[in-house]
Order: C-alpha cells, then structure tokens, then sequence
C-alpha cells in the first residue's frame, strides 16, 4: 500500500514519521530504510526523530539503525536488489559502485564512442562541436565537456523520462511521450545506441518494466522490508515513482509531503482524472491549472502540484496530518501562513457594515490590524549591495537574540542562493573573537561551499591545471606560492614573497616558465622575461653585479640580491623546477590513470600541511584517484587532454553539503535546497536578487526534456519558486529577506525578485503597510543609531562601534576641510633662522616648494600609485620606461661604456618587447643617446672633479654641499650635466641653484670654486628629436641671489608657497617690458591645466584644496594675496600693485635665471 502522508509543517511530517516508525520491523536487526532530499534534511530529521523514539517515553535521545538515502539511489538499490536476486539490506550496500549508466562513470564510454565513431554522419552535429578531426581547433578543448554534458542528460532521461529510452532501445527515435525527435536532436538515439554498444549493458530504464512486473508479482522480490519511507520529497522522478507503486503493491510505502494548502490538494484533487495520468503525463502545458485566490500559493507551488498530479494514480491512502497545536494567525508570519493553507486573497475587496469598502485582507479573517502592523515576524530588507546586506543581517540578528534570551544560533538559518558571493563577506563579519562587535562572537559554519575552498590542496591542483592552460604569469605563479599548503612545503614567508615579487618585477619576468610556454604563441625564440631568464638573473646577482657588466651568456645580473636571500633563490628555484615538470606532465595528452598519477605527484612534490591538517592530503588523493576512475591501467583506456581535465576538476570541486555541516548549533549559511522545509525559529533569505533568484530558464537545445517538458519533471525556476514558499511555510516566528535594492555607486533603485515583490504586496495587502525596510548607504549614517531611526526597531539599530564614532564625526557642524595655504605655521622649537642648508634640500624645495612644505615641514608623503608589474608582453615601450632604459644608457656612456655594451645589457635585462618591435625601440633610444653623447662629451674635457661648498650667508646660516661634474683642468671651468631628460624647469632651475653655491663659494675664498665660470646644461629638444644645450653665466651677486632663495625657503616651510614649477616658468617666459601680466597668467594657466601639470598633483591638492581630491583651480594660487610692503622673508619681490604674490615669487626665482642664461 502506498500511504501518503501531508502536513503543512515538517515537523509535524516528521513526528507522522517517527509514530510510524516506533512500530518495529519483524526483523530487529534490518534497519529502516529512509529516503530524503538532502544532507540537511537528513540531519535535521535524524535528531528530530532522536527526540521521539527509544526505549524511554518521549524518546531517550537515539535514534539508531536507520539508513537515510536519496531517493535515485534507493530505486537503483531496489533494482539491483530485484534484478540480482539479493535481499535489500541497505541502499547503500546494494549501489553497484562500478554502474556504467551512472553520470560519473557514464562519461568514460561516452569519451570512447566519440573517439571511435566521431567520423558516424549520425553523429556530424557532434564531430562540428567539438571540431573533430582538427587537432588545432580550439573546439577540441570540448571534449570532456561534451562528454560530460551527454552522459547528464541520458543519466537524467532515465530517470525523468524512461520511455525515452525505451523507445531508442527498441530503434524506434522517440521522445518518450509518443512524438518524433525534432531534426537538430535526431543525433541522439544513435549516438546513445552506440554508448549502449560499447557498455555492453542494458540501461537500468530498459529493466524498469521488468523490474516493476517482479515486484507486483513477487512478494519477495528483491527482499524489501515490511515498509519503506520517503520524507520530504517536492518532486520525483518517473522511475522512482513507478518502482514506489510497484514495491507498494506487496509493501507499505509511506511518502511524506509537506504541502502548504489543504484547499490547494483538494482543489487540485477536484481535476484530477487518474485513468488519464496513469500513463505518460501530459505535457506541461497542457495540464488544467486550478484557480488559486492567494497569489503567493498560485505563483510559488507549481512543483507541488506537479508531484501531485504524478502521486494521484498510484496513492492507494491520503492522510492529511493537522498541526498538533492549533494555528493562530497572531502574527503577520503566522497570518500569510494561514492565507497560504486556507487559499486566501491577502486583500479581497469587501464592505464593511458601515458601507466603507477597501483592502482588509486576512485581518479581516481573524488577525487584527493593529498587531500586523506593529509586527516584526516578517521585513525585507533593501540595501546597497552584498556588503551591506550583511551588516543589516548582522545587527539585525543581535537585536533578535537581545529581544529574546531564548533564541540560539542553532534555532536561525540563514539561505543564500549564491553562497561563494557570501561567504568571505560572512567570514569577515562573524565569528571573529576578540573584535570590538558582538556579532564576531557569533560563530557561524558556511555548509555546503564549493570543496576547493574547503580543502586548499585540492584549491592548488585546480589552480596548477589552470596554470598549465594558460600562459604561467607572474602574478598567477606568486599567487601560487602563497597559497597556504605551497607555503609550507617551501617554508616560505610573507617577507619571502615580498621580495620574490621585488625580484620578478626587477628582473622584468612577465610569462611563462620558460621557451615551451612559449612556443605555443610563437615566440620560442624570445627568451627574456620568462621565469628561466628571470631566475638566471636573480642567481647570478648573488655573485655578481649589474653595474660591472659581469654578465654570463644571457644573463645580467640582478642588483640588490643579498648574500642573505642565497636560502630564497634555491627554494624559489625548487619551486619553479617542481612547478615545470608537473606542467610539462599536464599538457600532454595521456590515459586517465596517468592523469590520476601526475595530479597526485603534484600533491607530494608541491604542497605539505601541518599534521593537524593531514586530511586535506589524504582527501584530495582519494578524490583525485575517483574522479579518474582508479590509477591502474584498464584497457581500454580513455586518453585526455588537458581541457578534459579541466572540466572534470571543476566538477569535482563544485559545492557538494555533507550532513555533517548542518545543525551543528552554530549559525548556519547554506544554499536554498538543503535545508529548505527544515523548521526553524528564525529563516533568513540572503541575497534574494533579481539576477540570481529565481534562475533564469535557460533551455538547454541539446536537453529533449527542457525543449517539450512533461508534468512532474524539472524546472529550475519553479524549483527556486518551491524552495521560495518552502522557506516561508518553514519560518516560526520571523521570516527575514535581504536583496540588493540599491547600487552602492550610483544609488540607483534596484526592483526586487519577483518573489519579493510577491511577498511584499501579499503583506502590504495584509497588514494595510509596507514591510520594506530601506537602509542607509553606509553603516555610519546617523539613522543607524538614532532611536528608532530604522522602522520597527525602537532603539537604535547599529551595534558597530567604530560606526558609530563616523556617525559621531559627521553630527559635528560642516566644516571646511583645512587648507594648509591659508595657514601660516609657527616656526618650531629648532628654528628655521639658525639651521644650516644643505645644498640639495635646497635644491629639492625650490624644484616643488608646495611637496617640499608637505615632506619637510609636516612630514608627511603622499603615497606613489605604483605602477602594477605588468605580466604582458610590450609591444612599445612606455616613456617611463624609454627614459629609464635612455638614462641608464646616458649614464655609462658618460663613464667610459660602449652604446655596443650598453645595447648587450639592455638586451639581457628583458625590458624590450620581443623581436623587431624591440629592435625598434633600442635603435631610436640609441640613436638618442648617441646624439646627446656626442654633444656633451666635448664639453667634459679634463678630469671630472667635485667640489665641496661651504657659503655663508649674512645672516650667519651656511650653505654647504657637494657639487660633482666640474669639468676644466686650464682656463675657465663649469658645472657639466647631462640628462636624457628634455630640457625643461625642473633641470635649469637645479643648475641655477648650483651654480650660485659654488659661485658663492668662490667669493668667499675656495679656490677649487673660482675657475667656474657657468653651468651647461644638456638634454634633449622639447620638440623633435635633437638636442638643447643651455648655459648658465655666474652672476656677479651670488651670495645675495642665493639668500634670497634660502630665505624663500624659510618662508615656504611655514606655509605652501603658490609658485608651481613649470607655470612659474612659463610665466616669466611671457613676462616682460610692455607686455600684461594678464597674458602672462594666461599662459601660466595653461601649463597649470595640462594634464601632466600641477593641477592634478595630489600635493598641490592637498595644499591648496584641504584634500588630495580636491578640485584646485589655478585661481586658488592666484587668490594668495601679496603682501602690503611687497616682500616676503625679506625678500623683496618684483612685482607691482595689484599682481599676485605667484607673480612676484615667479619673478624672484626666475628672472635672474633668465638674465644669465643662453642656449638653445
């Protein structure tokens, strides 16, 4: 007899269950046999059952000798039982670990038949597929892939569908429900008569009709118990539920069903015809759907009412079980719960005695309105993004415990449909001892996340296969060492890996282990910026020095390897040789048991784990040995390549629960299938997102099921809208639902899942208000701790203190952020007055006197965006990186070094781009270098000397430094400096300054400094690709023109300075006799604006701004009044009345630069 048992409530399913199950077996030593959906379920009902039965009254807390399974792998246990002629013990004992027509081990045939009959005509839609025949096209990366996808849907037509396959077992090209194959999918029955061919067995749907006949004819066939169960099923598959009504003819089956609605099993019940369904279903669109007044009941249960239609012809008793305590509609949960029981509209339009008609909705039935509108039990909480949906969750929880001292972790569940996008933000958020929130002591177990983040080493095998497919960059190679088990094996440490990628960025190692990876782009012969050419570099800078051009073959030497680090380069060469013989392994095609072989050597020679951790090695070994099915060799044996196992790796690592993880008694966070009708105090719906929830309903072309569905078999989305109404009809006393409702950058409002939305007009229809809650942006935002700022939440909301002091912060009055431009400092305790200069302080203020306030005055750097180390090739050279490679070369051609030799260095440093793209760039940086070479070597005649300066000045400060470059033995001398720089503010000014030190000096008796006569300058052209020479005069006051830089200095470190370096230049250079100072600004303005110019310096923007994002207009320099007197510092400044003071600190600095200078 097949009974099937109904309730609204889990629970009250499971206590039907455990009052069946007290009435034992004849045998006492045959366990129950107890099918459910999920690992959840199974520990959930495992305890709950543990409540109920024992020797005790009431239950002693065990419940023993039941096997709990799933339903598919209790009707293969029974065919194989019926089949084999075996008694049914367990299903587990009973499940042929080797069954070819499993999805698992279906693929492996599958793979062969492709292989040998790929050239079929049948079969040519495949063969394009996969780009059979062409060893070169990408499509064969297929392979596996569409294997896999193959043996799925003919694992799922057996099920789903079992008269498909019987129809293409007897020839005849079928859907199963009586219509022909569309064309496009006409390939299918060969090819699966084919896998049928090479397995050699009959497909378990061929053996159904036979297996169902024995068991409606044979008492004792397959030696099932008295009774068999099932618990919780929302749908079945046809071959289960043919076997459940056969085994029921000479057996007790009990189903147990949660089903929300009476009224809907009775209305549904009224149409159904059970002679018309005893056969092949209809086809879902033909079915007759009931009229259903509650939307929520009418949008969300169709899977329910699938399975109902498909249990109709074959359920021999219907009990309907009635909660054990009566419901009472008290809350707004418990009354959209009753609405969904009894089928109510939320809001039917109705008339009240006094003639008013409107929206009473189920309080008119019986909850009152006043109570649903102050309720709690039900809110959907809107806010900007994932991050801050958890921190609602997590206030929003605390307040839940701190309001009822009886709720524990254990009694809230919390359901994600994209738990990895969750889970390391619910990581950060809980179960953080020791933080200053109360919710980092609530401890919270993530239950059925993807293995690969469970188990780092099966993490690093996925992520070495991916290695091995792509081209082996340098960020993926470091990722790769620090990941946790690879740490260990190489000792490697967070200061290691620092200076491992110091190391590659310096070496200029971009892609690829060596020339295999990349020959396969054509560049075999372009060795330098592989990790071969890379770490030759780095082991020879341990002996070696890059400046003494000590080069060995290809190989420069690496500056800056300490003698130290010899430890870290052999570990790290260890590594990366360990590294390519797996690689090399791994892209070679080769038998499945060789492929078990190669991952697994990869597990000992590149990962280690402390001994509390041993399991993750021991698991990832035995995981890896069945995926490829064993590690001896067969035959015949399926050869793979390296994108099969790609794809079979990234199927074993997907999110499988284990009934371990759940109902642990910490919070916890799973997908919505597992635990979906599980009872609990608390549900919490996260992420419940319009592109997520519920899934869009891609039909698969190649999936006969989806094209044409029949009644009762899956959809995903219906199967999202099941799980929807199961989570509510599960929630006891509070239903919370989390979506992002705005975008967190530009604000925009995010329309809900259609099932929020749903629920939301249900409640509002209900209760007469919204129970939408929109939160704040931010968690410091001043609502979150003003009581009662967050509706339903008398206090305030937030628990986070360090939000708390932002919220605080921002109460305060607006304010405008301080600029430092309108401040003048006082002069420290060590005055500016009495301090010595050094000669290259001076130097660095007055090339950028607004960085140099911010540096040596307050102290303070402004951090540098560091350009990331690129992993791809260049095909052109960035000027940053032109001008490093032109100076470099300036620089040892200035000491004697060959351009030949400069070329051979560059060439083994790997900074060019491969081949005649490199040529390119070498040729015109050279070419440069050799013009400006030739134009400043005439000019260092004699033996470079340096001078040391020592200027005092009238007020008693001193000047002193050291000046190199001076060239001429006989006759006048100069300073002489060369730059692949082009010549512009920045060097003259430099030049300037030094110029007057050592013309200072020479005025006050060094006689080292009298013979120099000027400084030259030399650099390349501003426009075109020659050279500009410019040459400084000694002016005839050095001393005074000198101190009055100095005293300038005094000034600018008290506070910022308007004088920008290019446009105080660009101004003088317009400036003059007969000409405005209003054209001079202008063009100053414009150098001021220029993309490179100071407009978007962070310095300038924090001087002048109060914020280095501030918007600083070249009018805010301009808005520095001049003093009255016309001097600064003592400094008297040229300039007229009315000009600002940028005009006349310009002037100042520049114009004796000007008088004294010539060149081009």
């Amino acid at each position: 007899m097949l009974i099937l048992h109904r309730a609204e409530r889990t629970d009250t399913l499971a206590d039907a269950l455990a009052d069946v199950l007290t009435h034992p077996l004849d045998d006492p030593m045959r366990p129950e046999i107890v099918s459910v959906p999920a690992a959840g379920v199974e520990r959930w009902l495992a305890q709950h059952l543990a409540r109920r039965l024992g020797t005790g009254a009431g239950g002693d807390g065990i419940a023993a000798n039941i096997d709990f399974t799933g339903p598919s792998r209790l009707a293969d246990a029974i065919g194989a039982a019926v089949l084999g002629g075996t008694r049914l013990h367990t299903a587990a004992s009973l499940t042929a670990p080797d069954d070819p027509w499993r999805a698992t081990e279906l693929t492996w045939p599958v793979l062969r038949v492709l292989d040998d009959r790929i050239d079929d005509p049948a079969l040519d839609v495949i063969a394009r597929h996969i780009g059979a025949g062409d060893a070169s096209s990408p499509r064969i990366g297929r392979r596996y892939a569409t294997a896999r996808h193959v043996a799925e849907l003919f694992d799922r037509y057996g099920r789903s569908r079992p008269s498909l396959i019987a129809d293409w077992a007897a020839g005849d090209d079928l859907d199963g429900a009586g219509r022909p194959l569309r064309d496009d999918l006409a390939w299918q029955p060969a090819f699966w008569r084919a896998v049928r061919e090479e397995i050699g067995r009959p497909h378990p749907a061929e053996d159904l009709a036979a297996v169902c006949d024995r068991l409606r004819a044979d008492p004792a066939a397959g030696g099932l118990p008295e009774r068999l169960s099932v618990f919780g099923p929302t749908r079945i598959t046809e071959s289960f539920r043919q076997i459940a009504a056969a085994a029921a003819v000479h057996h007790d089956v009990h189903l147990f069903v949660p089903h929300p609605s009476p009224r809907l099993w009775d209305e549904l019940g009224a149409l159904v015809d059970r002679d018309a369904l005893e056969g092949v279903p209809p086809r879902r669109g033909e079915r007759e759907l009931p009229e259903l007044r509650n939307p929520l009941l009418a949008g969300l249960s169709r899977d329910l009412q699938e399975l109902q239609l498909r249990l109709a012809p074959i359920v021999d008793r219907d009990v309907h079980h009635p909660p054990r305590q009566p419901v009472v509609a008290d809350s707004a949960l418990h009354a959209v719960q009753s609405g969904i029981r009894d089928d109510l509209d939320p809001a039917p339009d109705v008339t009240d005695s006094s003639g008013d008609s409107g929206p009473v909705g189920i309080a008119h039935g019986g909850l009152a309105s006043s109570s649903a509108v102050a309720d709690r039990s039900v809110e959907v909480h809107a806010c900007h993004g994932p991050e801050r949906q958890i921190e609602v969750l997590r206030d929003r929880l605390l307040h839940l415990f701190a309001d009822d001292p009886e709720l524990q972790p254990r009694d809230v569940l919390i359901m994600c449909p994209d738990v990895e996008t969750f889970a390391p933000l619910i990581r950060g958020a809980f179960g953080q001892a020791g933080l200053p929130h109360p919710a980092f002591d609530l401890r919270v177990r993530l239950a059925d996340r993807g293995i690969r983040h469970v188990n780092p080493i099966l993490d690093v095998i996925v992520g070495v296969v991916e290695l091995a497919a792509g081209r082996v960059t340098a960020g993926d190679v470091v990722d790769l060492l620090g990941a946790p088990p690879v740490r260990t094996r190489f000792a490697m440490t967070d200061d290691d890996l620092d200076l491992i990628r110091e190391w590659l960025a310096h070496s200029n190692v971009r892609w690829g282990l060596g020339v295999a990876e990349r020959a396969r782009y054509g560049l075999e012969r372009f060795r330098q910026g592989t990790f071969d050419a890379g770490l030759d570099r780095i082991s020879l800078g341990v002996v070696a020095e890059e400046s003494d051009d000590e080069w060995l073959g290809t190989a420069l030497p690496l500056a800056g390897v300490e003698s130290t680090g010899i430890d870290l380069v052999g570990r790290f060469d260890e590594f990366l040789s360990r590294l390519g013989r797996v690689l090399a392994e791994l892209r070679e095609a080769a038998p499945a048991h060789r492929w078990a072989e190669t991952l697994i050597d990869a597990v000992s020679s590149l990962t280690a784990t402390e001994p509390v951790d041993d399991w993750q090695r021991a698991q990832a070994i035995r995981m890896l040995s069945e995926a490829f099915g064993d590690t001896r060799p067969v035959e015949p044996e399926e050869v793979l390549r390296l994108a099969d196992v790609r794809d079979l790796l990234a199927a074993l690592v997907a999110g499988r629960p284990t009934r371990s993880n759940f109902r642990t008694g910490e919070l916890t966070v799973c997908t919505m299938v597992p635990m979906r009708s599980v009872p609990h105090r608390v549900i919490v719906l996260l992420g419940v997102d319009a592109e997520v929830f519920p899934r869009v309903q891609r039909i698969d072309g190649d999936d006969v099921l989806g094209v044409d569905p029949l009644v009762g078999e899956r959809n995903p989305r219906d199967e999202d809208r099941q799980c929807f109404l199961d989570a509510i009809c599960a929630a006891q006393d509070a239903l919370l639902v989390f979506y992002s409702g705005a975008d967190p950058v530009s604000g925009r409002r995010i329309p809900p899942a259609v099932v929020v939305s749903e629920l939301t007009d249900t409640l509002t229809g209900l209760t007469g208000t919204s129970v939408l809650r929109r939160h704040s942006l931010h968690g410091f935002d001043a609502r979150n701790f003003t009581p009662g700022g967050v509706p339903g939440i008398p206090g305030p909301f937030s628990h986070d203190a360090s939000m708390l002091a932002g919220a605080e912060a921002l109460r305060e009055p607006s304010q405008r952020p301080v600029v430092a431009a309108h401040e003048v400092l006082p002069a420290p305790e060590r005055t500016f007055d009495t301090e010595d200069i050094d000669l290259a302080t001076l130097i660095d203020f007055h090339v950028d006197p607004i960085v140099a306030f911010v540096r040596q005055r307050l102290g303070a750097r402004i951090p540098d965006d560091d350009r990331p180390h690129d992993d791809q090739l260049d095909v052109e050279l960035e000027p940053l990186d032109k001008w490093g490679i032109g100076d470099r070369f300036l620089s040892r051609m200035l000491t004697g070094v060959s351009i030949a030799d400069c070329e051979a260095a560059e060439l083994r440093r790997g900074t060019l781009p491969p081949f005649a793209f490199g040529t390119r760039e070498l040729r015109a940086i050279s070419r440069a270098v050799t013009r400006l070479h030739g134009v400043v070597e005439p000019l260092r005649s004699g033996t470079p000397r340096t001078l040391d300066v020592l200027v005092r000045l009238p007020d008693g400060r001193r000047v002193h430094g050291t000046v190199g470059d001076v060239f001429g033995d006989t006759g006048p001398a100069a300073v002489v400096r060369a730059t692949y720089s082009k010549l512009k503010a920045k060097q003259q000014l430099s030049g300037w300054i030094t110029l007057l030190a050592v013309a200072a000096a020479a005025t006050q008796g060094n006689p080292e400094a009298r013979p120099v006569e000027s400084a030259v300058l030399v650099g390349r052209a501003a426009r075109g690709g020659g050279t500009s020479t410019v040459r400084l005069r000694r002016p005839e006051d050095p001393v005074s023109l000198l101190h009055d830089l100095v005293r300038l200095r005094d000034e600018g470190l008290r506070r910022p300075l308007p004088l920008p370096l290019e446009p105080a230049c660009t101004f003088v250079e317009n400036d003059g006799p007969g000409r405005r100072s209003t054209f001079s600004l202008a063009n100053a303005r414009r150098t001021f604006d220029d993309k490179f110019g100071p407009a978007n310096d962070p310095y300038v923007k924090l001087a002048f701004g109060g914020d280095v994002l501030a918007d600083v207009e070249f009018d805010d320099l301009l808005d520095d009044p001049a003093p009255e007197q016309r001097t600064i510092g003592g400094v008297e400044l040229a300039m007229t009345e009315g000009e600002p003071l940028f005009a006349g600190l310009a002037r100042t600095v520049w114009v004796p630069l000007n008088q004294h200078r010539e060149g081009t």
